[in-house]
Formats: C-alpha cells, structure tokens, sequence
C-alpha cells in the first residue's frame, strides 16, 4: 500500500518517535499567560518584556533547555536515521541538509516540537523552502496518551505553502494560552493549545492547505501502541 506521499510503513516508523520525543505537556508546574498578555508583550522591547514578565505579573519561564527537539531524516532506502537532540529548539537545517544530501536521496525530513503545535511552523516552512526539502514532518506530544504526526508536501513549490502560511500563523497567535520560556536576558512565548485547540487547528490548516499541498495526519495512541491515519 503506497500513500501519496510516504510508503505506508514509512509512517508506522515515523510515527514511532513520538515515543522518545522531548515534550513538555507532562510538566507539573507550566508558566502560561493568556493570548491577550502576549499581545501586550510583543509589542514591547525586551527588557521591558522581561521585567513585565519577572516583576509585574511575576512569572517564572520555563528554561530553554526544555524545548528540545530531535531532528531525523527519512533516506531512499526506507530508513530513518535518528540526527540529534537540539536544546532551545535550534535545529541547523541546511547544515544537516548539506550532510546528509549525498547519503540520502531524497529530502524528507522530521523532527519534533515540545509544545503540543502537531503542524510545521512558520518558520518550518520558510527553512523548508530555502533548503529545498520534499516533504517537511513534525511529530509531537498532544497529551500524555497521545501524539500527531504531519508531514506537509507542497503541490506546485514552496511559494504557494508559505502564501497560506501567513493565514497559518494568525490562527497560532489566537491560540487561548501560551507558554514562557527566558533566560533571564530573553523571553519567548510559545502557543500552548489545549486539546479542543489542537483539533480546531489541525482542521483549518487542513482546509486552508488543501490546494497548496498534499497533506498527512497520523494520530497516535501512546498507550495503545496503535496509529491510525486521518
């Protein structure tokens, strides 16, 4: 059986690194703020953000350390060769690229996100266009029970994906929650969807893909150990 855009056991072995995928849906204690306080917040300059953050509203960010993120990539012969673990999210695409674009023929690749955004971000899909990947995946912890996997492959070039990104992204920026992250020098808030959010999102950036890409959702019950494809 052959989906349209990876091999249909391909997805079962993609699908299986939500297991091991850093994420921090599971963490006890997690510093949100509403959509409305980041609103506020980027609109100012960061030392400002970072005092509004210490002292006004008094929040603790969680550290970069804990938005890591694993990187793979899905060779010609069948296999996922297993890249590395990243700390604050800092994935180096197209030196990853550039290493592995002589063992690999193909350009499918995959990583995680902490946060549960089970979709390639903006930024995604501006690194897939300027390296010139063939299919972009992100896998990622919804809850502790369950994981999805996307993988996102443009129907006419990267250009017509990144137009309908910009619909994409408004969409994250409404998201009821997010999550702060700093180190006492910077701040970075991270949309944090609960899981009636994950669902709505997933459903618009289908509908808002669908004559941009072809599109794959794999929805993975951890407990069970069993996927299934939407």
């Amino acid at each position: 059986m052959k989906h349209e855009i990876i091999d249909h056991e391909l997805i079962g072995v993609m699908a299986s690194t939500a297991y091991e995928a850093p994420s921090i849906v599971n963490f006890s204690e997690i510093p949100f703020v509403s959509s409305s306080i980041v609103r506020k917040a980027i609109d100012m300059y960061m030392d400002e953000a970072i005092k509004f953050v210490y002292d006004d509203i008094k929040l603790k960010p969680i550290s970069y350390e804990a938005l890591a993120e694993d990187a793979y990539t899905l060779c010609n012969n069948g296999s996922l060769i297993y890249i590395g673990r990243f700390a604050e999210g800092m994935i180096p695409s197209s030196r990853l690229y550039k290493q592995y674009k002589d063992v690999c023929r193909g350009r499918i690749f995959l990583h995680t996100h902490p946060v549960p955004i089970p979709i390639p971000s903006p930024e995604d899909v501006v690194s897939a266009s300027q390296i010139g990947y063939e299919v972009e995946c992100v896998v990622s912890k919804i809850s502790g029970d369950r994981a999805v996997l996307t993988c996102l492959k443009p129907l006419n070039g990267w250009d017509n994906v990144l137009e309908d990104y910009r619909e994409v992204e408004k969409m994250i920026l409404n998201i009821s929650r997010f999550v702060v992250a700093g180190d006492g020098s910077t701040i970075t808030f991270l949309p944090f969807p609960t899981a009636e959010e994950v669902e709505e999102l997933i459903k618009y950036y289908r509908k808002l893909l669908s004559n941009s890409a072809t599109l794959i959702h794999v929805s993975i019950d951890l407990t069970n150990n069993v996927y299934s494809i939407e």
